[in-house]
């Protein structure tokens, strides 16, 4: 193959032109079919006659430069023509001709304006995520890398400069994970570590948790975190996870007025039964925004009238105690609630996005209050203190008295379970 064919096998165009007229002295196929000319019209015509008067003056002001320039040194000419966009690279050859390449970008101009339009998108979401004070996170597990945008920062009143290596909208957090598990409550570390590690296993949908970090102000703050894993290897390992972090700490303060103006039991600090409407209201339109399964669990404490007269009425208060921790213990606190709403009897109000989630989480309580291990030689049931309870978990939601209807449902299978013999779980 010599020399020629290998010029007109290129993709873009190369020609060679003379620096007064600006006219072929040589020229590729690309080159000619990009200039749509015969051979007589490309050994005739001015490069100059194939542009606007305004085009053709820029262009020969760039001949001018590159005569002037030294040799190899390029300029760059961009037009338009049928729709399509052109760049033109000129340079001076030793023998004073004018050297040229010329490319079709306008696949390259699609995707430049595609990222303007991209970061203008960016930056109007970054806008939003900073007025709305909204720390944004990108987690890469195998790293322990965090990168993060300045509001992740600046929300728990740091400097970004101490936090992260850049200013970027989004950048690397300075020792990512183990700098972020400086700033969590000590408390908080461990049970939020779990709660990563088992999204991270695929065991959950959604990673949510909340808990303290000490802010730059040296307060604690309550954050609400929530994200997902969006990309993993082959095997299942995950590789990215994305989330947000939200402050509410006004929120909780708000809901710990609410707890301590709420009617609760003197005995075990459970709300009681005076408060239970009010919030089955509340959980319960919340399910239906979210279109989550409504839960409502009774449980009842098994022979629980033998138990007092046998071991006395400080021992069984002592119990009732004993299981309220268990149920406080196992449910999301502020989104979920329980209450005592009878001598023996408790209710737990939650949400699912599925009914064997509610369900292992009523089976967890009923067998930690077992694995208390408080002696109950009257129980026919165990030897031990037992629980007996009724699960309804729905998605059809009701337009009128759903606290009735679902309440009898629940109370039904409480019963069905004691009559199978107690220390168990019925559930619908």
């Amino acid at each position: 193959m010599n020399f020629l064919e290998i010029l007109n096998q290129q993709p873009y165009g190369i020609a060679e032109l003379s620096a007064d007229e600006g006219r072929y002295l040589f020229f590729n196929k690309k080159e000619q079919q990009i200039r749509n000319l015969s051979d007589s019209e490309m050994n005739t015509v001015s490069l100059f006659d194939l542009f606007p008067p305004d085009e053709a003056d820029q262009l020969r002001a760039i001949f001018t430069q590159c005569l002037a320039a030294s040799e190899g040194q390029e300029f760059s000419f961009k037009y338009q023509a049928d729709d399509h966009a052109y760049q033109m690279l000129l340079s001076r050859s030793s023998n004073n001709t004018i050297l040229t390449t010329l490319t079709d970008i306008s696949p390259l101009q699609g995707l430049e304006k595609r990222y303007q339009q991209d970061q203008a998108t960016i930056k109007c979401l970054n806008d939003a995520v900073i007025g709305a004070n909204i720390g944004c996170w990108d987690f890469y597990p195998q790293e322990g890398k965090i990168i993060a945008n300045k509001t992740w920062v600046t929300q728990k009143k740091y400097r970004d400069e101490d936090f992260r290596v850049n200013d970027q909208i989004f950048s690397e957090v300075i020792d990512g994970l183990e700098r972020w598990s400086t700033i969590v409550h000590p408390d908080d570390l461990e049970p939020t570590f779990e709660i990563i590690d088992q999204h991270l296993r695929g065991e959950t949908e959604v990673y949510d948790a909340k808990f303290r970090m000490k802010f730059g102000d040296g307060e604690w703050h309550w954050i609400h975190d929530v994200g997902r894993v969006f990309l993993r290897d082959e095997q299942g390992n995950a590789i990215r996870m994305n989330g947000v972090h939200i402050d509410i700490t006004e929120a909780q303060k708000l809901e710990e007025k609410v707890e301590k103006l709420a009617v609760t039991d003197s005995l075990t600090g459970l709300m009681n039964r005076r408060n239970f409407n009010y919030l089955f209201d509340a959980v319960y339109e919340r399910a239906k925004r979210q279109r989550t399964f409504f839960c409502l669990l009774l449980i009842d404490v098994d022979h629980f009238k033998a138990y007092n007269d046998t071991y006395g009425h400080v021992k069984g208060d002592k119990v009732l105690q004993k299981i309220s921790k268990a149920l406080k213990k196992n449910i999301r606190h502020g989104e979920d609630y329980c209450f005592r709403v009878g001598g023996e009897e408790f209710a737990v109000i939650f949400t699912e996005g599925e009914k064997e989630a509610a369900e292992a989480l009523s089976k967890r309580i009923k067998d930690e209050v077992e694995s208390l291990k408080i002696p109950h030689e009257n129980n026919t049931a165990a030897d031990v203190v037992t629980v007996s309870m009724g699960l309804c978990c729905t998605n059809d939601m009701f337009d009128s008295d759903q606290l009735t209807t679902i309440y009898k449902h629940s109370d039904k299978l409480l019963y069905k379970a004691k009559e199978a013999g107690r220390n168990a779980l019925f559930v619908e």
